[in-house]
């Protein structure tokens, strides 16, 4: 088919181009037999395609996409290196397109959901590349289903990509405004490796099938096959999986934000979506009304947050994002730390949960200052709302701190970094690496740099599964008392 200058000048725009008319009626029925075929394939170790699986809402283990499948079936290979797909995508582009990767996503009923990411932080280990993708509905796509949403335009913004996880801030992602995409079965959409997107999970009685296959420029050369090379070495199939092997490296790489870290964990992984604002909070933090919000009110409303948006997974570890503000509290209270220090170590990720309402004009405010260029992590965001409803600035300042802590603490503490997960060494240099000998001395010149490091000792302590602290409103008199003092001031 050929594309129209309007639906050209769309994609150019939006980043994203929906082509409802690909297929007909017995096409569609065909490419539906065709992904219950790959489906049903049997799993064995000297099998070439490469099945994962998830935990699903049920606590099962079930098929969650399946890759590498097109040099095996001869119907999708004729689909997907067809010279349909590829003329369309080659008017998008430019130029001739080669086939990457494919995958069959499942979404089966109560599957969970992809946290929100841009596809290109997956790639940079190939070449610096720019992909085109296509997601050809299998089956209807809805936001009951856990269907697609992305953010127009985001393929022209400087997205953040937090190291620890590769995926979004948070905050930017509550800042944005993101699009339903609904599909009906042989409909497609066109993206490419720099849009934002994301996908809720199936809260459907039905199955979501999808397929993506996702394409690079010919100059490049052919990488599929040294892709999946790659690819099944660090991330193998699950059934390939060797006993106590972490494969910390491909989840950072592959498994990122997706419902496959879920096997490693042992439950299904709760995909965290920012909401407009906290049930039992009624508290709106405008600067105009500060005043008249009383301590015992705004000490409500930030104990709301962390009890209504700390449910979803910390970072792929076994505990609650609460729990981990939780157990940094409680140890920073055990070492006998600063009333502050505590009170820090228990907010230490509330950049994570900002309201909406708050977050535009936080970082608008926050990128216009100097020091702020570039990325615009949580902990500056975070410390950025603390100073707005009333906290000192020394627990502002502790907040801000705990990011780049663990710089200082690799500069200056042996077997620090060794310890440190390799996610955790990964992520260290988008943050800048160890601290060098001038950075170290700036440091120390920080009036409460120590407390800064305690906070961060407390926060890599917190990752303990099932360890018994006290809640939130263990903490309501210590956080009330703070807020009143401050306003004595």
């Amino acid at each position: 088919m050929s594309l129209t200058e309007e639906q050209a000048s769309s994609f150019n725009k939006n980043g994203y181009l929906i082509l409802r008319n690909i297929l007909t009626p017995s096409q569609t029925a065909l490419l539906q037999r065709w992904a219950q075929e790959v489906h049903d394939w049997p799993t064995t170790t000297s099998s070439p395609w490469m099945p994962y699986e998830e935990i699903n809402s049920a606590g099962k283990h079930v098929l969650c996409r399946t890759e590498n499948y097109a040099n095996h079936h001869s119907g999708l290979n004729s689909l997907l290196r067809g010279s349909d797909l590829l003329s369309l995508l080659a008017q998008l582009s430019g130029e001739k397109m080669l086939l990457f990767k494919e995958k069959i996503n499942y979404k089966l009923a109560g599957s969970g959901g992809f946290s929100p990411h841009i596809d290109s932080t997956a790639y940079t280990h190939i070449k610096n590349i720019k992909h085109l993708t296509i997601l050809l509905a299998v089956d209807p796509s809805n936001q009951g289903n856990g269907g697609l949403e992305v953010v127009s335009g985001s393929h022209e913004m400087n997205v953040p990509i937090n190291p620890e996880d590769n995926c979004i801030e948070p905050s930017w992602v509550a800042a944005q405004d993101w699009t339903p995409v609904n599909l009906e079965p042989g409909e497609l959409l066109v993206f490419g490796s720099y849009l934002a997107h994301r996908s809720g999970a199936n809260q459907s009685s039905k199955d979501r099938k999808a397929i993506y296959a996702t394409y690079n420029c010919d100059r490049e050369g052919d990488l599929h096959d040294s892709y999946y090379e790659d690819r099944r070495t660090v991330w193998p199939p699950t059934h390939l999986r060797r006993d106590g092997e972490t494969y910390e490296e491909g989840a950072m790489r592959y498994g990122f934000g997706s419902p496959m870290l879920s096997v490693g964990l042992g439950k299904q992984l709760v995909q965290y979506y920012y909401r407009p604002s906290s049930p039992g909070s009624k508290v709106t933090t405008n600067s105009h009304n500060m005043a008249s919000i009383s301590a015992k009110e705004m000490t409500t409303h930030i104990l709301s947050l962390l009890t209504t948006h700390g449910q979803s997974d910390y970072i792929g570890e076994p505990i609650s994002q609460l729990s981990h503000s939780l157990q940094a509290a409680h140890f920073a209270a055990e070492l006998h730390r600063p009333r502050d220090t505590v009170i820090a170590a228990l907010l230490h990720d509330i950049g994570q949960f900002i309201p909406a309402s708050d977050l535009r004009s936080l970082a608008s405010s926050i990128k216009s200052m100097p020091s702020n260029v570039g990325r615009v992590g949580h902990e500056t965001l975070g410390a950025a709302y603390l100073r707005k409803i009333g906290f000192s600035e020394n627990v502002a300042a502790l907040v801000a701190a705990h990011v780049p802590a663990k710089r200082f603490l690799c500069a200056t503490v042996d077997g620090y970094w060794e310890g440190l997960s390799d996610a955790s060494k990964q992520s260290l240099k988008f943050q800048g690496g160890k601290m060098n000998d001038a950075e170290v001395e700036e440091w120390k010149r920080q009036q409460w740099w120590e407390e800064m490091v305690a906070l961060r000792t407390c926060d890599d302590a917190a990752k303990v599964e099932g360890l018994e602290v006290k809640g939130v409103e263990g903490y309501r008199a210590l956080i009330e008392e703070h807020l009143l003092e401050q306003r004595e001031q």
